[in-house]
């Protein structure tokens, strides 16, 4: 069996997929396809590269040295570069910089052309831009200008993108999904107040791509906010039990 992988975006919340390749890789579930949306991206992207998601782990809790971010609004918009860009960056220093058709895993992001108000999916050139692209959350994350596109987060349009698997090749779609319906909780700040309203967005346009799934693996991230770093780990394990959960039925799916 050939297995696919769509991995959605939800910032801090989707490092739960660390915790779900996590089990993968210790149960040698192996996955032959990934498509991925802005945090999803990133993680589908560094381990189609080849990195390992202990490494991934490893990096992100590097990131309690930054837990004193900058909100002000400036050049690098809300909330800066810090929390992606520590990701993105594990590519620079593990010489990973690579194109996508060169990945050892095939390897799908999508992001938005905001000039014409379409998905755009990268499947080949530089990993890097597409990555950056994928995961330039509005508001939260400058645009990435590439190619005369004004490029934003993919889950704009596509947050799931289980829809991208090639059906022809890959017998079965596994779908991670982060996201939250509902908070009971009122917004506390302005990056609170558009991250939650991205997420509204997102939540109704999931329903359109997880038809396409053959399975889906949702994390328990209740209780953590996307923007906060200080819940990292507690995003990994969540993924990882979610996995756990699943074992059976992944594996009476790909035998």
């Amino acid at each position: 069996m050939v297995q696919g992988l769509a991995l959605c975006g939800g910032a801090v919340r989707a490092l739960a997929h660390i915790g779900v390749l996590k089990v993968f890789d210790r149960e040698n579930i192996k996955i032959h396809a990934i498509c991925g949306t802005s945090m999803g991206a990133i993680i589908g992207g560094l381990y189609a590269c080849g990195i390992k998601p202990s490494e991934m782990e490893a990096a992100v809790d590097e990131i309690s040295i930054i837990r004193q971010l900058n909100l002000g609004i400036g050049r690098k918009g809300i909330f800066g570069d810090k929390i992606y860009g520590y990701l993105i960056n594990v590519l620079e220093k593990q010489a990973c910089v690579q194109k996508i058709e060169h990945l050892t895993i095939p390897f799908k992001a999508v992001s938005v052309d905001l000039i014409t108000g379409q998905q755009v999916i990268h499947d080949k050139g530089p990993l890097l831009n597409a990555l950056k692209a994928s995961s330039a959350i509005p508001g939260i994350l400058l645009p990435v200008r590439c190619g005369g596109r004004f490029l934003v987060d993919g889950g704009v349009l596509n947050n799931i993108p289980v829809d991208l698997l090639d059906r022809n090749i890959v017998d079965v779609a596994i779908a991670v999904d982060v996201n939250q319906e509902t908070v009971e909780e009122e917004p506390q700040n302005i990056p609170e107040l558009l991250f939650r309203t991205f997420n509204v967005m997102m939540t109704a346009l999931r329903k359109s791509t997880l038809p396409y799934a053959d399975m889906i693996i949702q994390p328990d991230v209740r209780g953590i906010f996307a923007l906060d770093i200080r819940k990292t780990k507690a995003a990994i394990q969540a993924g990882e039990r979610a996995a756990e959960e699943q074992l059976t039925k992944i594996s009476s799916l790909i035998l």
